[in-house]
């Protein structure tokens, strides 16, 4: 497990991923287009990610992650359903370091999440709790 700092250690337990996502820089109104990016790490309050492109500490992201189970933690009544079963968890977040990894062709971003529905948030906690509870 890689922790983002001392507070979000002992708040959130954080969960090892290899899942793709999408992000873009964020801004209002929305512009850009998504680029792809793999999850290192994830948690309540955060994740990092491996990216081609370096961002400055305070960028804030749009990320769109759509792996498979962390619907079924929410409190939705139709969530095994449909689109609601395949619905992408959709978060803002603020990117807190960028490290380079390959000079110029990889970053490890760290990031906190800034916009996420709490209702989510609860969901995803769950999620990684029954992910952790399966490794053991």
């Amino acid at each position: 497990m890689v922790d983002s700092n001392d507070s979000d250690r002992r708040k959130y337990l954080r969960l090892e991923r290899r899942d793709e996502v999408k992000i873009k820089q964020y801004s209002y109104p929305e512009r850009g287009t998504y680029t792809k990016a793999r999850i290192v790490d994830i948690s309540g309050g955060g994740l990092q990610l491996e990216t081609r492109q370096h961002f400055p500490d305070g960028t804030q992201l749009k990320i769109e992650m759509n792996f498979v189970g962390w619907q079924k933690f929410t409190p939705s009544f139709l969530k095994y359903f449909g689109d609601a079963a395949r619905r992408p968890l959709v978060v803002l977040a603020e990117v807190l370091r960028c490290t380079s990894l390959v000079a110029g062709r990889k970053y490890e971003v760290a990031t906190k999440f800034t916009g996420i529905d709490e209702n989510h948030r609860r969901a995803l906690i769950r999620f990684i709790r029954s992910q952790l509870a399966l490794k053991k």
